[in-house]
């Protein structure tokens, strides 16, 4: 496989780690103990705003079809899991996969997101990571950034995005019932 195809195989797989990842982010809260989101039917908007590096169009074109079946599915957060969420563990574990994460900021303070840290996974490759974001029982919107490197510490790419979850009321026969898994 030519080496720019490699680099954009590599980048699409990092970015669907770390953007999957994410949803753990949107669960954070306020100051003190992070509040629990109010169980219930959510949705959530993903919108991947810029992609650069090997295959960017690709790979741009890739995740806005996979995040557009997410954006079309609504979850239903059981009272169960709202109860056994824990943002701090799920931001450890977003190396995932034998990976691991260290944070420069890692602030829920107030109601507001400001997460800064690398992820290094199983095989040495590198993303550093930028979340920001207002935070809150039902309604959260964030902006991540995520940057890609390959063993040597070459920039592989970068890709930009927005999430804004919502609760939209009680849940209903048509969400899904994620389980709790790492929650």
């Amino acid at each position: 496989m030519p080496r720019d195809r490699r680099q954009g195989v590599t980048m699409h797989k990092t970015i669907l780690a770390v953007s999957v990842a994410a949803l753990a982010l949107t669960a954070c809260g306020k100051s003190g103990p992070p509040p629990k989101r109010q169980p219930g039917s959510w949705s959530q908007t993903f919108e991947v705003k810029r992609v650069e590096g090997a295959n960017a169009d690709q790979n741009k074109a890739a995740l806005d079809q996979l995040f557009g079946v997410m954006n079309a599915t609504t979850v239903c957060v059981t009272p169960e899991w709202a109860a056994k969420e824990d943002p701090t563990a799920n931001l450890e574990k977003m190396g995932g996969g034998g990976g691991t994460c260290t944070f420069d900021k890692k602030s829920v303070a107030g109601g507001v997101l400001d997460v800064a840290g690398t992820c290094k996974d199983a095989t040495g490759k590198t993303a550093k990571i930028t979340a920001s974001g207002t935070l809150g029982a039902t309604d959260q919107d964030m902006d991540m950034t995520v940057e890609a490197y390959d063993n040597f510490g070459a920039k592989q790419g970068l890709m930009e995005m927005r999430i804004h979850s919502v609760r939209r009321g009680e849940c209903t026969a048509k969400d899904k019932v994620p389980g709790m898994t790492g929650m």
